[in-house]
């Protein structure tokens, strides 16, 4: 009965103390603290939206929450692994914590609105990932081709509003556009092919989902006359048709 109850005292030992409300409240302070020094070092002697506080608040909280859950599920699974609950959390989180910030420094929107593309898109590669279906998982794992887009064109802005670049001067009337919209098109070809012989019905519709993206980031490049837009359709239909029978050569496995 005595190594019983040393066995249980060790189990309680070793399992990871639960985020808590203190803990959320200690890291809100030391946030906000943090916020208020370097708004001061930036020269602003106050912070004029001190009202951001209320949108800060949300942010964190969803992002400890997903923390908890991702504590939770190494506690019970034995693993690092984030669950998706844990990671749509801290991405719903991420992108409020950015708004919260963008209105407490008094950040201008015409300067830092791109950042409002780039954080949406961090929330997406978080999201994305592993999932115990093999379908669901290159759906998620598409979603961070699209959230690999939306960071690397929302840096591509910020460097264009920060003058470090002048995307005029670059490019002229090139639509280089159409090549962030080519990205995610290979992202679902990519993800598709991983698992066409696994979970075909969704290798399937990725694969048509990619061809219409792929279509219109070429037409993009091309720069066609738009109201000859039948081209783009018929370029879709055309691999619809194709990208629909791909079923007969890889017949479907349950997910």
């Amino acid at each position: 009965m005595k190594q019983d109850v040393i066995q249980n005292g060790v189990q309680q030992v070793s399992r990871p103390r639960r985020l808590s409300w203190s803990d959320l409240g200690g890291a809100t302070l030391l946030f906000i603290g943090l916020t208020f020094i370097v708004a001061n070092l930036l020269g602003a002697g106050r912070l004029e939206n001190w009202w951001g506080l209320f949108i800060l608040l949300p942010g964190l909280l969803f992002v400890g929450l997903g923390w908890q859950a991702q504590l939770q599920q190494a506690q019970l699974a034995g693993n690092g692994r984030f669950p998706f609950i844990a990671r749509f959390s801290m991405g719903v989180g991420l992108v409020v914590l950015m708004v919260a910030i963008l209105f407490l420094l008094n950040l201008n929107w015409g300067t830092w609105w791109p950042l409002m593309i780039v954080m949406p898109g961090v929330a997406l590669w978080l999201v994305g990932g592993a999932d115990g279906k093999v379908g669901v998982t290159a759906v998620l794992r598409f979603l961070r081709w699209i959230g690999l887009t939306m960071i690397l064109l929302g840096f591509t802005f910020l460097a264009d509003q920060l003058a470090f670049i002048s995307l005029p001067a670059l490019f002229g009337d090139f639509h280089w556009w159409g090549i962030f919209i080519l990205i995610p098109g290979v992202g679902a070809f990519v993800e598709a092919l991983r698992v066409i012989r696994r979970a075909t019905w969704t290798a399937t519709a990725m694969l048509i989902v990619g061809v219409w993206i792929l279509s219109t980031g070429v037409m993009q490049l091309l720069d066609p006359n738009w109201i000859s837009w039948e081209g783009m359709v018929g370029i879709g239909l055309i691999g619809t048709g194709l990208m629909s029978r791909v079923w007969l050569m890889f017949q479907p496995v349950t997910e």
